[in-house]
């Protein structure tokens, strides 16, 4: 069993593989990454001289222009008018992981945003940490997660006294640590944001926390999980109003190889790949109410009246742990 220590380690060395998934970085050795630099840059960060304020972007993405952003920044309210917000409409606001970037067509603010605007005309948000994501080590990174939610929670609060846009427009959906960062801009917000969707939430240095120190079901009036990893780096327990559980939430999903970890880095990645094709393929996601993945796999807990869809068309209406076999 590892320690603490041990696990955080462990987990930083997978994390190594996961660099070609980060196009502004190149991490050449764990000893680059534990110390928080990366290929591009020999210096490390000192985190206590970052300013949040500065070093964390808001980059708005419409129907009209989808792959031009225009940046919103929450001290400014007038950056809401400049840049074509429309405050009439539903905001989606789209937080990355560690490692990762808001700009690189693999990222999930690429991804889902394409798949948003092929059928709707929504306000897109990306959430840019990648300042901290890239050139932080895990730990420290980790630590700063509270301050970067709260500044999330600062630009919805900006959208919402500024403009038409209510609580009630706003979803926030977050990749791994993302996820926890989502969490506290809810906890910001006193839980009153509409729906916050957790995509694998990031387990080391937050399975053992209290729900204060991580995303938790109360922090939005709805909020749902997918799960796609359970030995290291996803979150497997249940944590949300609903929890998905994509092929019982385990490495290695479809399409991923068992390097790395039995294919664990590839399947974290999967939370958001699965969530954007449930945009236009809503029916390939449908999901049962069960106790285990072995009740499902055995037909256990076939229930018609209980299903819902994991994805975009999740049913706040439901509770509890729901699988499904997908491809």
């Amino acid at each position: 069993m590892l320690s603490s220590i041990g696990s955080v380690q462990f987990f930083l060395l997978i994390f190594l593989q996961v660099s070609h998934h980060v196009s502004s970085t190149q991490v050449n050795s764990f000893d680059d990454l534990f110390n928080g630099k990366t290929g591009n840059n020999e210096v490390m960060m000192d985190s206590s001289l970052v300013n949040v304020n500065k070093s964390v972007t808001f980059w708005l993405y419409t129907k009209e222009r989808p792959n031009h952003s225009r940046r919103l920044v929450p001290e400014n309210p007038k950056s809401l008018k400049s840049s074509g917000f429309d405050g009439g409409k539903p905001t989606k606001i789209l937080i990355h992981g560690w490692l990762g970037e808001s700009k690189s067509k693999d990222s999930i603010c690429w991804i889902l945003k394409t798949e948003y605007f092929a059928l709707y005309d929504y306000n897109v948000v990306c959430v840019d940490w990648s300042m901290l994501a890239v050139d932080l080590p895990y730990f420290t990174a980790r630590m700063r997660c509270k301050e970067i939610g709260n500044y999330v929670g600062e630009m919805i609060m900006t959208m919402t006294e500024n403009t038409p846009q209510s609580n009630d427009d706003v979803h926030i959906l977050g990749f791994s640590m993302g996820a926890h960062i989502a969490g506290y801009a809810g906890k910001r917000l006193e839980g009153k944001v509409h729906r916050i969707t957790g995509l694998d939430p990031a387990r080391p240095m937050f399975s053992s926390k209290r729900p204060a120190e991580r995303l938790d079901r109360t922090d939005a009036q709805f909020v749902d999980i997918v799960h796609t990893t359970s030995l290291v780096l996803g979150q497997h327990k249940p944590i949300g109003d609903i929890d998905f559980y994509p092929n019982g939430g385990n490495a290695k999903q479809p399409g991923c190889g068992y390097e790395y970890v039995y294919g664990e880095v590839c399947s974290h990645f999967r939370s958001y790949q699965f969530y954007a094709r449930s945009i236009r393929s809503k029916d390939e996601f449908k999901s049962i109410k069960c106790d285990e993945w072995k009740d499902y796999e055995q037909s256990k807990c076939e229930d018609p009246e209980n299903y819902t869809y994991m994805g975009e068309f999740a049913n706040s209406n439901f509770s509890g742990k729901y699988y499904l076999s997908v491809e």
